[in-house]
C-alpha cells in the first residue's frame, strides 16, 4: 500500500471514529434545568404566552370570515370564468353535470383533411378519447367542439374560447 493510500485511510478511520463518538457518545436529548431560577423563568414564559394567546380574541370580521369559509358554498370560487358547459340533454340533472367537469376548447387547426382541436391544452382528432377519460371527441369545427360519453347519448358542446395575445409592436 502506498503512502498516499495510508494517509487517506487514516483520515477515513479518524472520520469514522469521530462519527461513532458523536452518534454513540453521551448527548443530552433533553436539556436539564439545573437551577431553580431557570425553572421559574421558564414557568413565567409559559404563563405569559398562555395569557397572550387567551387575550387575543377574534374580531367580528375574522369571526364572520371563518363562518363564511366553513359554510357550504353555492358557487365554487375556484372555477375558471367563461361560458358554462352546455348539455344537449333535456334532463336538468345530467350524469355529466354531476361529475363537475371543466373542459376548455382553446384552439383549432386544420391541415388538408385533418382537423385538430385543443381541449385542456391537449390536441385531439375526431374519435379520440380525452385524457380525462370516459369522453370522446365527436365533431370539430372552427367555432365549437362536440364531445360525449363513450357509449352514451349525452354530448357537451364547447365553444371556442379565444385568448387575446397582446403585441409589443406599437404600430398595431
Amino acid at each position: 500500500m502506498s503512502k498516499r493510500e495510508q494517509i487517506i485511510l487514516g483520515f477515513v478511520a479518524a472520520a469514522v471514529l469521530y462519527a461513532g463518538y458523536n452518534y454513540l457518545g453521551t448527548s443530552e436529548k433533553h436539556p436539564q434545568i439545573k437551577t431553580e431560577e431557570e425553572l421559574t423563568d421558564l414557568k413565567n414564559l409559559i404563563a405569559d404566552v398562555t395569557a397572550q394567546v387567551n387575550k387575543a380574541a377574534l374580531s367580528d370580521t375574522e369571526t364572520f370570515l371563518i363562518k363564511r369559509a366553513e359554510a357550504d358554498w353555492k358557487r365554487d370560487p375556484f372555477l375558471s370564468p367563461g361560458e358554462p358547459v352546455n348539455f344537449t340533454s333535456d334532463s336538468e340533472l345530467s350524469e355529466l353535470s354531476d361529475q363537475g367537469l371543466g373542459f376548455t376548447y382553446s384552439g383549432y387547426m386544420e391541415t388538408g383533411d385533418k382537423k385538430l382541436a385543443i381541449i385542456n391544452n391537449m390536441e385531439y382528432e375526431v374519435g379520440e378519447m380525452l385524457a380525462e377519460g370516459g369522453f370522446i371527441v365527436r365533431s370539430i369545427s372552427d367555432r365549437r367542439v362536440e364531445i360525449g360519453e363513450i357509449g352514451g347519448k349525452n354530448t357537451i358542446i364547447l365553444p371556442l374560447e379565444e385568448v387575446r395575445v397582446f403585441s409589443l409592436d406599437k404600430t398595431k
